[in-house]
């Protein structure tokens, strides 16, 4: 393998993207997350508040892990696959899984998967519904269980089982076709991040029996303050998320995108601190 100055150019705004996901916004964005998850109590809203805030601190901390990746190995000549693909976009539970972390999504569906539901296919005497069923709910366990041993992670990987289940039977397919409206796709979007942002609460909680606990017994709102320091940590989050969302508007090559990851490197020599914390991902 020969270095080319190609290399350089294309590992660049990878390695810039990466640096700035990690360090301004996971890192940021990672002690709102942290406090609310140490609550004793918090209220329902305040909880909803802290997991918008892991939605988005895990997404930042898991593709800066990718682009940091692809990056540094673009700079020796080699070209790996991209491992998300706009996830927050999804509009059911295949799709997201088709967009996110796709190197694990794609092992699981290649080999757990489609073997096992061809092994089930085989057996003409067992019942045609236990192809459908069972093979999404193992394989979600198994993601589950890939991440640890928690029954957090367990509970986890079930949920998406039993909701790739729930969408299959309502008759949705995997990855919405173009008959879909645009009013549909819309609330099959808010239906499904709604559900995303559920299953990362489940993924976070240290405990499951204090996070139901909030869900089940914890008042929505415990004191006027609560409203305030959730529009606070709203704002904050659209704020951290603003530069990932206009990433797409820059045209490669153009002073726009020279503009852009010109102010990405400097905000993130701004945040750089020494005491940065590992990549989420560094425990799986």
């Amino acid at each position: 393998r020969h270095w080319q100055s190609a290399h350089l150019q294309e590992a660049l705004p990878l390695l810039v993207m990466g640096f700035f996901k990690k360090i301004v916004v996971a890192d940021t964005i990672k002690s709102i997350a942290d406090r609310v998850y140490s609550l004793d109590e918090p209220s329902k809203i305040i909880l909803l508040a802290g997991t918008l805030a892991f939605t988005l601190q895990i997404f930042a901390d898991f593709s800066a892990y990718t682009d940091l990746s692809r990056g540094l190995a673009r700079l020796l000549g080699f070209e790996t696959s991209p491992n998300f693909n706009a996830p927050y976009r999804a509009l059911t539970p295949a799709d997201f899984w088709n967009r996110w972390h796709i190197s694990l999504s794609t092992f699981l569906r290649d080999y757990v998967f489609y073997p096992l539901r061809r092994a089930i296919l085989r057996h003409k005497n067992l019942p045609a519904w236990l192809a459908q069923a069972i093979p999404p709910l193992l394989t979600m366990f198994i993601s589950g269980l890939w991440h640890g041993a928690g029954w957090n992670y367990l509970l986890w990987g079930v949920y998406y089982g039993l909701l790739s289940l729930l969408y299959q039977s309502a008759g949705i397919s995997g990855i919405v076709q173009g008959k879909w409206s645009q009013v549909k796709r819309l609330g099959l979007w808010a239906l499904m991040f709604g559900f995303i942002v559920f299953g990362w609460g489940l993924f976070r909680a240290g405990s499951l029996s204090w996070f139901f606990h909030i869900l089940l017994h914890s008042p929505f709102l415990a004191q006027p303050q609560d409203l305030l320091m959730c529009l606070v940590i709203a704002s904050m989050l659209a704020f951290y998320s603003l530069p990932l969302l206009i990433q797409p508007l820059s045209r490669p090559g153009s002073w726009a995108q020279a503009t852009y990851f010109a102010g990405l490197t400097i905000l993130t020599i701004l945040y750089t601190n020494s005491g940065n914390p590992d990549f989420i991902y560094f425990q799986f």
